[in-house]
C-alpha cells in the first residue's frame, strides 16, 4: 500500500470530508472539557458530578481519537494521522503527503 494510486476526484472529496468530520469530533470533545467541569462544579454534589462528566468526557475522548486515529487516507490507503504508532493530528498524510485541503485545492 505504498503506492499512490490515482483516485478520481469524488472519491478524494469524499475521503477528506470524512477526515475533515472526525477531526471536528476531536477537537470539539477537547473543547468541550473545560465548560463541562465548569458546570459540573456548579452542581449541588460538585465532586461526584466531577468525576462523572470527566468519565464521561474521557469516555468520547477514546472514541473520538480512535475515530480518528483509524481513519484512512483516501489516495494511499494508509491511517492518514498514524505512523507506527505515533498518532499526530496534523494536516498531511504521514505516507502520501496528500493535504486535509486538497480537495478544495484542486476545484479552485
Amino acid at each position: 500500500m505504498d503506492e499512490i494510486e490515482e483516485v478520481s476526484p469524488q472519491e478524494l472529496k469524499s475521503g477528506l470530508r470524512k477526515i475533515r468530520r472526525r477531526r471536528w469530533y476531536f477537537w470539539i470533545t477537547i473543547m468541550a472539557y473545560l465548560p463541562a467541569m465548569l458546570v459540573a462544579l456548579r452542581s449541588t454534589q460538585p465532586n461526584q458530578a466531577v468525576g462523572i462528566v470527566f468519565l464521561v468526557w474521557i469516555f468520547f475522548l477514546i472514541i473520538t481519537v480512535a475515530l480518528l486515529a483509524l481513519v484512512r487516507c483516501p489516495q494511499c490507503g494508509n491511517c492518514f494521522h498514524m505512523n507506527g504508532f505515533l498518532f499526530r493530528p496534523v494536516r498531511r498524510c504521514f505516507h502520501c503527503r496528500l493535504h486535509l485541503t486538497a480537495d478544495k485545492q484542486n476545484s479552485d
